[in-house]
């Protein structure tokens, strides 16, 4: 392994292109100042040993000194052994939580980005501890098993996100059980490792903001604290509540709830607590200023510590003398030339080499240095030798693991799961070593490729997608390789159930490899795939039509019942207005009556008196008649019978 022992120092090579432009400047400047005494060629033949190549040869090859005393300070070292020695440690594993309440920044810049260069801080103050991880949200997976190589642990940290987990939730207590999986030996260990293994104490530090938890976690916490193992918990976040920012492209929205609400994403204080508790360790609440982890180190630095016997990185050899005694060779060159041409560049001019004295110097000095370097590419090879030898273990126990489940059986199938987990952990193991050998050569093709397939065979099949893509469209690359990358981009994508993409990847191996029958194969089946997913969206689509329109059709039908009960109730209420109106015509009209009979019963009484009258006045007259008429008989000496006329 190759490294800077004091890499700050290498920012002062920052100040050679200052240095450089400041020459250019200085180097115009003068030229137009001869311009102004005379022609360039009359100047020439004035100052015939004045020479402008030396002159930049010679600034060429104090700044390529300059390069080489920053290196040589800066201290480069190559790890040249590994030693067998004590450590006294203890076994930590990290539960960092990755769900999107973590993106909210009431922690600057935000909770899980603060969390990240914390636990980065906390890792480079461990001495002889061994660290892990483990990230969850609605659930959880291992994404460092347990380590003492504390760069590949800062490197795993860098590239924690929340996209890592698709379920939202925060699931602590699945997050302690792969924990507590970690941290437990396995029953195969050897007696000795067994015993050191039990010696050491453990711990779990979860870093959550504890909102939207399942109530198994502080169950979980008591039960991992029966087996000595502490669990601590670091609160992140405020209790007051921060909205959830979603950056698309320039501009920032806040995450909504389905009905429109802004999320405000609060620190559950209570439930990290219990879970502190029921697990035996203490709770930190994290801010801007402290993110807890000092607090959780002094807790872990106050425990036991076991003698534990591991292989690691012992020793580095310092190999800052090559670039030193470069530069000083550099700067010797350089005082021996002189500003004005010395007699040997004729020779050089005969032989057409004089103008390229500066480049060839400088190529010298650039090979130099790369054949320091050459043991960085020693351990990238290392790395990706004990990858492919991790790997290829892997394969051969996921293979036996198939062939037991094919055979079938209680045993078998019990057999085959231990081998699968055991697979599963090598692959991962595998990725450590593979991303270790790309630590600076980002674009190494074989170390990509195999890093997608350590992925495949985890499941994580966009990120393989993504590692094959680095093969596939590098145009320098074998072309071999990128057909075998560009199928296995379309494996991954098929896995993934994005069929076009997979038939654009399978078809771009094609064109590399047209003889390829397996990538003809996967073809044909990614696209009989891609017409079963367009025939079953078409009949969504069309399921989603008919229920439409069978919804029209019942809202239709509704709002006609509607309209009929409206009509029917509007018809009831004029008969009930009518029948209101009976009774009160009927009154009406019975008042009418009475009251004709009244005036009818008063004209009665009124012609009777009046008839009664005139019978009177008649019979009055009669009377008076009937006395005249027996008057007059009387005086006649007989009676006469009178008729009446009425």
């Amino acid at each position: 392994m190759f490294r800077f022992e004091n890499e700050h120092y290498l920012w002062g090579l920052l100040i050679i292109p200052i240095l450089v432009v400041i020459y250019l400047i200085i180097h115009i400047r003068t030229k137009k100042k001869f311009e102004r005494y005379g022609e360039t060629s009359l100047l020439q033949k004035l100052m015939p040993q004045r020479s402008t190549a030396v002159q930049v040869t010679k600034f060429s090859l104090l700044m390529t000194a300059l390069a080489c005393f920053i290196i040589a300070i800066a201290n480069p070292q190559v790890g040249s052994s590994l030693e067998k020695g004590m450590r006294k440690g203890v076994d930590i594993m990290v539960c960092m939580d990755v769900s999107n309440s973590m993106l909210a920044e009431d922690i600057k810049p935000n909770r899980l980005e603060a969390s990240n260069m914390a636990m980065s801080n906390f890792i480079d103050k461990l001495k002889g501890d061994r660290v892990g991880l483990v990230v969850f949200a609605g659930k959880a997976f291992t994404q460092l098993p347990i380590t003492s190589d504390y760069a590949a642990a800062k490197m795993f940290i860098n590239n924690v996100s929340t996209s890592m987990i698709n379920m939202q939730g925060t699931d602590i207590a699945a997050a302690l059980d792969l924990a507590v999986t970690a941290l437990i030996p396995d029953e195969k260990t050897d007696k000795d490792a067994l015993t050191i293994d039990n010696l050491t104490s453990k711990v779990i530090i979860v870093v959550s903001d504890g909102e939207d938890h399942f109530d198994e976690a502080a169950k979980m916490a008591a039960r991992i604290h029966e087996r000595d193992i502490v669990v601590h918990t670091i609160g992140i976040g405020s209790t007051r509540g921060e909205p959830i920012p979603v950056r698309k492209g320039a501009t920032i929205d806040y995450k909504k709830d389905s009905k429109g609400n802004t999320v405000i994403t609060r620190l559950n204080e209570a439930a990290l607590k219990t879970i502190a508790e029921s697990g035996g360790g203490v709770y930190v609440h994290a801010n801007n200023a402290n993110m807890g982890f000092e607090s959780i180190l002094d807790e872990i630095n106050a425990m036991f510590k076991a003698d534990v016997q591991e292989i690691t990185f012992a020793r580095y050899d310092s190999k800052f003398q090559i670039p030193l005694i470069l530069g000083l060779i550099l700067l010797l060159v350089e005082l021996l030339l002189f500003g004005i041409k010395p007699r040997w560049t004729n020779w050089f001019k005969e032989k057409q080499m004089g103008r390229n004295v500066a480049f060839i110097v400088i190529l010298f000095a650039i090979s130099l240095f790369t054949n320091a370097l050459s043991a960085q590419t020693k351990d990238e090879l290392n790395a990706i030798r004990e990858g492919n030898r991790l790997f290829n273990s892997a394969e051969q126990l996921r293979d036996d693991a198939m062939k037991l489940k094919e055979e079938g059986g209680e045993l078998n199938t019990i057999t085959a799961t231990e081998k699968m987990k055991e697979a599963a952990d090598l692959y991962k193991k595998a990725e450590i070593q593979y991303r270790k050998s790309m630590e600076t050569t980002k674009n190494w093709d074989k170390a990509n490729y195999n890093l997608g397939t350590s992925l495949y065979r985890q499941e994580q099949y966009s990120s393989a997608a993504d590692a094959f893509k680095q093969v596939a469209e590098r145009k320098d690359a074998d072309d071999k390789l990128r057909a075998k990358a560009y199928h296995n981009m379309g494996n991954s994508y098929l896995k993934e159930e994005k069929y076009q993409e997979s038939i654009d990847s399978y078809k771009n191996s094609l064109k590399l490899n047209p003889s390829d029958m397996d990538t003809k194969y996967n073809l044909e089946y990614a696209k009989k795939k891609l017409i079963q997913q367009q025939q079953q969206q078409q009949q969504n689509q069309d399921q989603q039509n008919q229920n439409k329109d069978k919804q029209q059709q019942q809202n239709q039908q509704n709002k006609d019942q509607q309209n009929k009960d409206q009509q029917q109730q509007n018809q009831d209420q004029q008969n009930k207005d009518q029948q209101n109106q009976q009774p009160q015509q009927g009154e009406e009209d019975k008042k009418k009556e009475e009251e004709r009979k009244r005036q009818e019963s008063a004209a009665d009484r009124q012609k009777q008196e009046m008839d009664k009258r005139q019978l009177d006045a008649l019979q009055q007259n009669e009377r008076k008649t009937q006395e005249k008429l027996q008057k007059q008989d009387e005086r006649n000496g007989r009676p006469v019978k009178q008729e009446k006329d009425w």
